[in-house]
């Protein structure tokens, strides 16, 4: 459970999403396991935002719902993730490639330079997860490793097959993590950090490796 009531946060896309008989408000984030749950309600994994839109935009109050779920990561995973996808797997990275080298001025390079992309939020991937968030009370705040077995408790194996297996699974490439994009992200994704450290219920002091 992670309760959100008290932020001051907007939040972005939320679904009412039908998965094995129970219904589920859901916080879309993307490189967050979004992927497995339009797969889940029958959508292409690769399916843009907008027909998710079209199908199950969340109204507040307008129907009954067995919980409220999203999905978190360790941000310098997250990122790690979507530089392996888009930059060096190239996976439908039309849009995040040209955004870069429309900000950075050049194409996209080492993973550090990726980092200080990042934090200029001009792509939607970066995101940070907390800003996605609604002033809600989330019954399920699952961690990205844990989805598979948390909707298998929730909704049974049978509907929780689409989240057995990731989703644009990246190649095993070998980063350079540098210590200037471990601070870079530390520092800008802090409050993701403070999050995270709420849902495990234990702070936690965090140093540059």
């Amino acid at each position: 459970m992670f309760d959100n009531r008290l932020s001051l946060q907007r939040g972005d896309f939320h679904f009412s999403l039908p998965i094995g008989g129970k219904r589920f408000i859901y916080a879309y984030i993307r490189k967050n396991g979004c992927s497995a749950f339009k797969r889940a309600v029958g959508l292409p994994s690769d399916a843009h935002v907008a027909a998710m839109i079209e199908r199950f935009e969340w109204r507040p109050f307008r129907r009954r719902h067995d919980g409220a779920i999203f999905v978190w990561r360790d941000p310098l995973d997250r990122l790690l993730s979507l530089y392996k996808n888009k930059i060096l797997d190239a996976q439908h990275n039309g849009d995040i490639w040209r955004t870069y080298c429309k900000i950075m001025a050049e194409e996209p390079s080492t993973f550090e330079r990726f980092v200080e992309f990042a934090t200029t939020e001009a792509d939607p991937h970066c995101i940070p997860q907390y800003r996605h968030l609604k002033p809600l009370r989330y019954t399920h705040a699952i961690e990205l490793c844990e989805l598979g077995a948390a909707m298998v408790e929730l909704v049974g194996e049978e509907a929780a097959r689409p989240f057995q297996h990731p989703v644009n699974a990246s190649n095993a490439h070998a980063v350079h993590v540098s210590k200037r994009a471990r601070e870079l992200i530390e520092s800008h994704y802090a409050k993701d950090y403070r999050m995270i450290d709420r849902i495990r219920g234990r702070p936690t002091r965090r140093r540059v490796r």
